[in-house]
């Protein structure tokens, strides 16, 4: 385990609440995209965040704007809001409109904006992995002092793209931090067939910092995930850091769930909700009152509301547009510069 940079975030600081505002505004979006889905209005096959909100935002808290963020697995769309898209252009992007963040092209699992240095999710799980190395490496060359931050979760680490990134993010000292979103379920494929102990561990062979904090409390995440990128800043190298939550909803939603004992299920998402637990410790702390978690709640509702109206209202791509963004013209060996 590696050793603090600074104290722990405690649930008397201004950072928790700004951590349950982002979550509740995560679960939002997401109860809006499943609530949509399942009325036939969003196309494709999402899958939901729930049970992620507390990694997804305290990546979003510890990093700067200048910072990467690469996405490495399955549960995306709170990892594009939390980075500081709008919820317009995300949830026009998951509709398939025009007005999308990528114009309809990315769906709910494919959205990028390297403008906003924000890496999107390529087309296999574990992919990205190596990408987030490459983008890391090209920070240490420019000296621009930017970490990248890139996700994961438990069945991407089988991935051999994830092990080769690990070795070159130690090879070279690289300012990334690898987040392993360990949420118990590879598609119906139990964590618990994998052979270490914590997946951080993982990162061990190769030298690399490595830490196991509960994801379902958003207030260690943080402290683990602003640690590591500081640390990566500060030319400390490379981190491995798991947060162990729940996946409460289906892989994705078309899945039945079979594999799972319902009772399991039901325990699991009531102890590791981390928005439930943050509200509940802020609430018991006296920090916030009732009142304020309503009007927290009814704030995101209003904006993802509107966000849905968006999306609605808005225009379909044209169909020429399949043909944009294809190749780059000129083509190699047919001039140009």
């Amino acid at each position: 385990m590696s050793e603090r940079a600074e104290g722990p975030t405690t649930v008397e600081s201004e950072r928790a609440i700004q951590l349950l505002r982002e979550m509740v505004r995560l679960r939002a979006f997401d109860e809006a995209v499943a609530e949509r889905f399942e009325a036939g209005e969003i196309p494709g096959n999402p899958h939901l965040c729930f049970g992620h909100e507390g990694s997804h935002a305290a990546i979003g808290a510890a990093i700067r704007d200048e910072d990467w963020w690469v996405v490495g697995g399955a549960r995306q769309d709170t990892q594009f809001v939390a980075r500081g898209l709008t919820t317009n252009e995300v949830m026009a992007e998951i509709y398939g409109k025009a007005t999308g963040s990528n114009g309809g092209r990315g769906g709910p699992m494919h959205v990028s904006n390297v403008d906003e240095n924000f890496y999107g999710h390529a087309a296999t799980i574990g992919s990205p992995q190596n990408p987030a190395a490459g983008i890391a490496l090209a920070q240490q060359m420019l000296d621009t002092g930017n970490v990248v931050v890139c996700t994961v979760g438990d069945g991407g680490t089988s991935r051999g793209s994830f092990h080769t990134a690990l070795v070159l993010a130690a090879t070279w000292d690289l300012p990334v931090v690898y987040v392993v979103e360990n949420n118990q379920w590879a598609i119906s494929v139990s964590r618990d067939v994998l052979p270490p102990e914590q997946l951080s561990d993982y990162g061990k062979p190769v030298g690399l910092h490595t830490e196991t904090v509960d994801g379902t409390d958003p207030l260690a995440a943080y402290d683990a995930i602003r640690d590591a990128v500081e640390r990566a800043r500060d030319g400390g190298g490379a981190s491995v850091v798991e947060c162990e939550l729940y996946r409460m909803a289906p892989h994705s939603g078309r899945d039945d769930e079979r594999y799972r004992d319902p009772a399991e299920k039901r325990r699991a998402s009531t102890e590791g909700d981390p928005v439930s637990n943050l509200k509940r410790a802020l609430l018991e702390s006296g920090r916030l009152d009732q009142a304020d978690v309503e009007a927290m709640v009814d704030e995101a509702t209003a904006e993802v509301e509107s966000a849905v109206e968006f999306a609605r209202e808005s225009d379909w791509p044209d169909p020429e547009d399949l043909y944009e963004h294809v190749f780059v013209e000129p083509l190699y060996g047919q001039g140009g510069n």
